[in-house]
């Protein structure tokens, strides 16, 4: 923020100066004003000054609505905006036939609220995962979901506006479909924000929020990938093949195809809870510090997952919606479904398994296998025990599934 203000004051400078040295020189108001359009170094003086403005506005608008930012979000942030900005060059040599100061301009403002857009998606994500959250800050979010929404309207109608007016095809197309999609984001992001509360005000009971956090991603991806390839089919027949689509083509209908793998997992895992994750003894309560990690919160009851820890039934389930690993270990929250099937097992942790596997695959294969063992080097006995843990689990003990998505 110093670095800001201190360029922010150096551009002041130079602007009120090459102002000055216009009318000083001209005289008048209309030659200082020709002066000040032609100049090249003039033009650039007053460019700089008006990205500093609207940094400054940004800066301001972040204060007001988020305060200090979280290591998370800037880091969303640096990831976003280098990959941004080259698909940004990458529109531009589409419309190059229209660049000009205002498309400048339009483009600078584009990547500003994106990032806001971005700040206000980690910001709901990082409410939802917090026990504990001050009203001031449901208000701040409100706030500045309604006013991201107010700003993607605007440029949204004057866009069309726009189009309609000249009936051709223009670089306004690209920025109407910019902000459609930034605004059915936001408002995506709301309804998200608004199931959170109501499953909040139900202490976490609500069973259909999954269902429905699905259906509106769904929407929201499906939504996305139509206007995706509308946009895709306007610019090719118009202008030719924009290559900075065919990523975010992809990427859409990949984050579609994951949705769905996800929920059906979900469900799988979630449709007999309380017969796949048994209850917590009041000897496993005590033994263990009784503290559910996800909400911070002392345990009365708890479900004990395969690894051996304990979480609350309905943060065990709010979890399982954006992950399929322990918390804690990170081991897969999925139980066997097959060889070692018996209560001993289920309940046993991760690091019993290889003994388990080791146990059953001694016990089935008979004598002259354990006496072939004894031959073995130990790399070839840490490959047969792997091998014996796979078999039980249906994949490696060590690395999770290509499915399961680590956020």
């Amino acid at each position: 923020m110093m670095r800001l203000r201190t360029y922010a004051g150096l551009s002041l400078v130079t602007t009120l100066a090459v102002i000055y040295h216009a009318f000083n020189s001209r005289g008048q108001f209309y030659p200082a004003m020709v002066y000040l359009s032609t100049s090249k170094i003039s033009l650039v003086l007053l460019l700089n000054m008006g990205l500093v403005v609207m940094c400054i506005l940004w800066q301001l608008t972040k204060r007001l609505f988020l305060g200090s930012l979280r290591e998370a979000e800037v880091e969303r942030l640096n990831e976003q905006s280098w990959r941004e900005v080259m698909e940004i060059l990458f529109a531009i040599t589409i419309f190059r036939q229209e660049f000009s100061v205002p498309f400048l301009a339009m483009v600078t403002a584009l990547l500003l609220i994106k990032a806001l857009h971005w700040l206000a998606q980690k910001r709901v994500e990082y409410i939802e995962t917090t026990p504990s959250v001050p009203k001031l800050a449901h208000v701040r979010i409100i706030s500045f979901l309604g006013f991201l929404l107010l700003l993607d309207s605007l440029f949204l109608y004057s866009s069309i506006k726009f189009l309609i007016q000249t009936r051709q095809a223009s670089v306004s197309i690209f920025f109407a479909f910019e902000y459609m999609i930034l605004a059915t984001t936001t408002v995506s992001t709301f309804v998200k924000y608004v199931f959170y509360v109501s499953d909040m005000l139900m202490e976490g009971q609500w069973e259909k929020k999954a269902v429905y956090t699905f259906y509106l991603e769904l929407i929201r991806d499906l939504l996305h990938l139509s206007m995706y390839l509308c946009f895709f089919l306007v610019i090719f027949m118009n202008y030719g093949v924009p290559l900075h689509l065919i990523r975010e083509l992809y990427e859409t209908f990949r984050n579609f195809k994951i949705r769905v793998a996800d929920y059906l997992r979900y469900r799988k895992i979630t449709s007999n809870m309380n017969d796949r994750f048994p209850d917590a003894t009041p000897e496993e309560l005590s033994a263990s510090d009784a503290t559910c990690i996800i909400c911070r919160e002392e345990m009365t009851l708890a479900k004990k997952l395969i690894c051996g820890h304990l979480f609350h039934v309905h943060c065990l389930r709010s979890w399982l919606e954006r992950q399929h690993t322990c918390p804690t270990c990170r081991a897969l929250v999925v139980p066997p479904e097959n060889g070692a099937s018996s209560s001993g097992g289920q309940h046993g942790t991760w690091s019993d398994a290889p003994r388990q596997g080791s146990s059953t695959s001694s016990a089935t294969q008979g004598p002259g296998v354990e006496m072939a063992t004894d031959n073995l080097t130990p790399h070839q006995a840490r490959l047969q025990a792997a091998a014996a843990a796979a078999s039980i689990y249906e994949k490696s003990y060590v690395y999770p599934s290509a499915n399961t998505l680590v956020w």
